[in-house]
């Protein structure tokens, strides 16, 4: 019985703190990343949004002026755009961080939980 209560603890403490790293953080950071696309959204930050704007091949110079404008608010539509979702991806990332990094606190105290608890009994905690 101690030999399986020392295994039990050192997987705990050895492996299982990268299986507990993966899972609470790794894996939930990259699940935000990917969500969000914010790679993609980075790399067209300022493309025009859902490529909405007049394009022109020969015409005169108000219609050149008119295509210009379609664009420049198209790419400052697709820039705002971008960014709020990046903000919000960025915003999902540090969430995910932050209760991951909770639960690896939980994860190297829950070991303790049972004997404290019995301690505590012991002690007449609570009564």
């Amino acid at each position: 019985m101690l030999m399986v209560i020392y295994y039990c603890l050192r997987w705990w403490y050895s492996a299982g703190w990268q299986w507990a790293w993966q899972g609470a953080i790794v894996n939930r950071i990259r699940w935000c990343m990917e969500t969000f696309s914010i790679g993609a959204l980075v790399q067209t930050w300022f493309s025009p949004y859902k490529q909405t704007f007049t394009a022109t091949s020969k015409g005169s110079i108000g219609m050149y002026f008119r295509a210009f404008i379609d664009k420049l608010i198209s790419r400052v539509i697709g820039f705002l755009v971008r960014t709020v979702l990046i903000l919000t991806g960025l915003i999902c990332s540090i969430f995910a961080l932050a209760t991951g990094l909770l639960l690896l606190v939980l994860w190297g105290i829950i070991p303790l939980a049972l004997p404290g608890s019995l301690i505590m009994i012991v002690m007449g905690v609570g009564r």
